[in-house]
């Protein structure tokens, strides 16, 4: 049944929502007047502090935004998530900064210096200190995060009026681009840096890599290594004693001294020495110890590649589960080669246990990919050549307002600053007419 409204009621309505709408917009109002910090503190849900300003920003503000742990029940429980807001002007663009991790203080993106825009910079749900409590593991989703993200740039844009720009390395790339997906209209542009998209949850594509990066000699190299490091995995665990002293602020009492280190060394060489060795900006294959080498210089290489005992300190751990359970569940990792040490298999538990019930969609990735290349816009990707990670980078789908470039002697740090002269020119003058700069 349809109902027909009297004339009066009708315009009693209109002249209702009209005095709300000019209150909630008046020029008065805490968020359109007066100084930047008080505007911030105006919007719903949003903690701002003043911070010492640094790099090219007028203005440096730490902030927490209220957010619901599930979109989906925007009056249920809520967490706060983290923001850094680096401010020139309100008038000027915004460079949206989304991180894939945790983010302890700000840092100064290339876009910003690069355009002389504004830098907001967002910390990922369930990492660092934008964690909710209780951790219901359900709702780490690449759809929930870009909720998040949503929501941050329906809040900020009352006050940055001007265009947007999206930005991420990597992980971050990645959130970038999953944000685009499901709110493609929220920023003008995208920049993704070195940002793979993975289809499984051990990408088997990394398999090939493996079997032909750097030169023959080198992989046999790596794996004589492999092989020797294994054999002698009794002689280390006084090594990384003293080690863990040295970095023992990663680590608690009980943890220091409760290590397997045999355990590590295990599952770090049989499942990811060939990966990290081949990211590593600094290591090559001259660096890789002979098999006449000391017990104590292959440790040496061991630590120059991993990163290891950062991920396995108290701090580590805490750090990396949340991209573990993302790798297990929707975004996934790369697979490992380790058939040549089939014969040194060893019974060894794994050095840290997960024990959060996962299942991998990989309708997840493959719906962003159909997005990608079906229906993006206004997205600038980046990789180096020399990244392992560049196996999964996203196919370019044939647009013109999509830029794909790699860099040939870079790797996982590729920047638009890395390239060439004629690739810089290409996406700077695209940015600048995406920005209206």
């Amino acid at each position: 049944m349809r109902f027909n409204l009297p004339s009066f009621c009708l315009i009693l309505i209109i002249a209702i929502s009209f005095t709300i709408t000019s209150c909630n917009n008046s020029d008065d109002s805490p968020a359109n007047n007066g100084d930047i910090l008080d505007r911030l503190n105006a919007l719903a849900g949003v903690s701002a502090i003043e911070l010492i300003t640094v790099d090219h920003f007028n203005r440096l503000f730490e902030i927490t935004v209220e957010q619901p742990v599930d979109h989906n029940q925007p009056n249920g429980a809520v967490f706060t998530q983290k923001i850094y807001l680096g401010h020139i002007d309100e008038n000027l663009p915004v460079a949206f900064e989304t991180e894939g991790y945790a983010r302890s203080s700000h840092k100064t993106r290339e876009l910003s210096g690069l355009l002389n825009i504004n830098q907001l910079t967002v910390e990922h749900r369930y990492f660092g200190e934008s964690v909710p409590f209780p951790k219901d593991w359900q709702y780490l989703t690449i759809w929930q995060a870009a909720q998040d993200h949503h929501r941050i740039v329906e809040l900020f844009k009352t006050i940055y009026k001007a265009n947007w720009v999206s930005s991420g390395a990597s992980k971050g790339g990645n959130a970038a681009i999953f944000h685009r997906r499901f709110f493609p209209d929220d920023v003008d542009a995208t920049v993704a840096y070195v940002t793979p998209l993975l289809f499984e949850e051990e990408d088997q594509r990394f398999l090939e890599f493996y079997q032909t990066a750097g030169n023959e000699m080198c992989r046999e190299k790596m794996k004589a290594y492999q092989r020797n490091m294994l054999m002698k995995i009794d002689s280390f665990p006084p090594l990384f004693e003293t080690y863990i002293n040295d970095v023992n602020e990663f680590y608690s009492t009980d943890i220091k001294f409760s290590l397997p280190f045999e355990s590590i060394v295990y599952f770090a060489i049989m499942e990811d020495y060939a990966f990290e060795f081949w990211s590593s900006e600094t290591e090559n294959c001259g660096d890789i110890p002979n098999e006449n080498a000391s017990v104590q210089e292959l440790f040496n290489h061991f630590v120059a590649v991993f990163d290891i005992f950062l991920f396995f300190s108290d701090y580590g751990v805490e750090f990396w589960t949340p991209w573990l359970y993302q790798a297990k569940t929707e975004i996934g990792t790369y697979a490992y080669d380790a058939d040549h040490l089939q014969d040194l298999t060893m019974n060894i538990a794994p050095p840290v246990t997960f024990n959060i019930p996962t299942e991998f969609d990989p309708s997840v990735m493959a719906d962003i990919d159909n997005w990608l290349q079906t229906e993006s816009s206004r997205l600038i990707l980046i990789y180096g050549q020399e990244d392992p990670w560049t196996v999964a980078a996203i196919d370019h789908p044939g647009f013109d307002d999509v830029i794909k470039t790699t860099n040939s002697i870079t790797k996982h740090s590729t920047r638009i600053a890395d390239l060439e002269s004629s690739s810089r020119t290409l996406i700077l003058e695209h940015l600048n007419m995406w920005l209206g700069l």
